[in-house]
């Protein structure tokens, strides 16, 4: 086995928190377009975006539009959902979204220590799905572009997780071969198939403690957070 040279991280649930972004974000929205349109039923708005977000699910993947864009969008998408032809008004309720769902979102509390650890022993990179121009704020907000090199995102190459390449790109871009280099995430289905599929050894965090048993194929270490990785790097 070849000596470890580079862990590459993904980013949404992995190193940041989204957990609480949703739900808020979509009520301020709602307020947004009540406001003009006052006839507007609460539930009716949530049913509506939640089948939005499931129709634009592959646009977040690898769409070469903005997140700005997307969201737009989206919340043009919803408000024709519940009868409102006015892209006039898109633009405000996606801004309500965003900046909300920004505000909500959180740097897991084990990160800065787990990365000052890794930090100047590994190449640490990112392999992560979505809009560039969303990924790069949160990275910048949290002030953690400068922590990677590189930064690989799905909505930049026109590839997303799980496909291989994406992750053949990045170990490329580190120059390391896929057994010198560790993937941490989050998802079964674009992590630990395309980490493994692309030949990397796989770290799952598995925070919430989803059953393992039926994965295929399966992580060579699973943890319930990133602090686990320090141990699982001296083992």
């Amino acid at each position: 086995m070849k000596k470890l040279r580079a862990i590459f991280f993904d980013l949404d649930e992995t190193l940041l928190d989204t957990s609480g972004c949703r739900p808020p974000a979509v009520e301020a929205s709602f307020r947004v377009a009540a406001q003009k349109y006052p006839q507007l039923d609460g539930e009716a708005w949530h049913r509506a975006s939640e089948e939005v977000r499931a129709e634009m699910h592959d646009l977040w993947l690898n769409s070469s539009n903005s997140g700005a864009e997307l969201l737009r969008e989206g919340a043009y998408r919803i408000l024709k959902k519940l009868g409102i032809d006015d892209k006039a008004l898109a633009p405000h309720v996606s801004q309500a979204y965003y900046l909300t769902w920004v505000s909500h979102l959180k740097l897991f509390p084990e990160v800065p220590e787990v990365l000052a650890e890794l930090r100047g022993r590994y190449r640490l990179g990112i392999i992560s799905n979505g809009p560039s121009d969303l990924q790069r704020y949160k990275l910048r907000l949290f002030e953690l572009e400068r922590e990677f090199d590189p930064i690989v995102i799905s909505g930049e190459i026109g590839v997303a997780k799980p496909d291989q390449k994406i992750f053949r790109y990045a170990l490329e871009r580190a120059g390391v071969s896929p057994e010198e280099a560790l993937y941490v995430g989050d998802s079964p289905v674009y992590d630990i198939v395309g980490a493994k599929g692309a030949g990397m050894m796989m770290v799952w965090v598995n925070r919430s403690g989803v059953p393992s048993e039926n994965l295929d194929p399966k992580p060579d270490y699973v943890t319930q957070d990133l602090s686990s990785l320090l141990l699982i790097l001296e083992s």
